[in-house]
């Protein structure tokens, strides 16, 4: 029989879908206000450096090479900004050329920078196995030929023990202490105007070491030490002699301040 409950099982509720809700998440404040900070600090650099570019450059030190030619090869003929220059650089960009000596720099606010350099000149003439070198006051080697009747006008220097030369390099010899004497000798007669009158400065024997005029004299100055009381002593000797009217022969100059002449024969 049935009864009035029905025979059925009675009917579960139906579960309603979940409903999933989305909110977009918005940009945090912060990092927009961080990007535009860092963004207007680029602008505001490239601003500051544009504006700091080097404007003037003051070369000094130039004799026959021109400033154009210091600043293609230091790299400022593309523009360069006061913070941006590197001395490094610029020292080895100039000193490329064996012509030139890199000496400093300065920057001067807000755009100028002020370079010295040493032009080097051609000094003295050194032969040495059948090529004739050419060389600066500090014995750069300048130019090298093996054309001996295309020697340069300046004097020469002979007795050098060779350990090494090259086009582009400093003379290197065996013995430091004789291109120490050149040096020092070579400066001494800038220094006292008569480097010009020199023929030839001869360093065969360290302790008896000749400079021979243009004028013919042969001049003894011992030792590479006291040289400019015994080049001093030289250059006065010479113009007594050539008052006297007396040409060529040997001035024995080893003792600063004394001399002896002996005529030629």
């Amino acid at each position: 029989m049935e009864n009035g409950m029905g025979s059925g099982m009675p009917e579960q509720p139906q579960e309603m879908p979940k409903t999933i809700s989305y909110r977009r998440r918005g940009i945090d404040p912060r990092v927009i206000v961080g990007v535009a900070v860092v963004v207007l600090l680029i602008l505001a650099l490239l601003f500051f450096f544009s504006w700091t570019r080097i404007r003037t450059v003051q070369v000094d030190g130039l004799n026959t090479i021109s400033p154009e030619t210091v600043l293609r090869l230091a790299g400022l003929n593309r523009g360069a900004t006061y913070f941006g220059v590197r001395e490094n650089r610029i020292r080895a960009g100039i000193e490329s050329n064996r012509y030139l000596a890199y000496e400093g720099m300065e920057r001067i606010w807000p755009d100028m920078l002020y370079i010295k350099v040493y032009e080097r000149e051609r000094v003295a003439d050194f032969l040495y196995m059948g090529v004739q070198y050419t060389l600066a006051e500090d014995a750069m080697v300048l130019e090298s030929t093996t054309n001996i009747t295309a020697a340069g006008s300046g004097m020469r220097v002979s007795g050098l023990s060779i350990r090494d030369i090259r086009v582009g390099a400093q003379v290197i010899c065996q013995d430091e202490a004789q291109l120490a004497a050149l040096l020092d000798i070579m400066l001494e007669l800038k220094l006292q105007g008569v480097r010009d009158a020199v023929e030839e400065i001869n360093l065969t024997n360290m302790d008896s070491i000749y400079l021979l005029s243009k004028d013919g004299y042969t001049a003894n100055i011992g030792t590479a030490e006291d040289l400019r009381a015994k080049i001093g002593t030289v250059r006065a000797v010479t113009a007594e002699l050539k008052r006297r009217g007396l040409s060529g022969g040997t001035i024995d100059a080893t003792i600063p301040g004394q001399a002896a002449y002996r005529p030629g024969q």
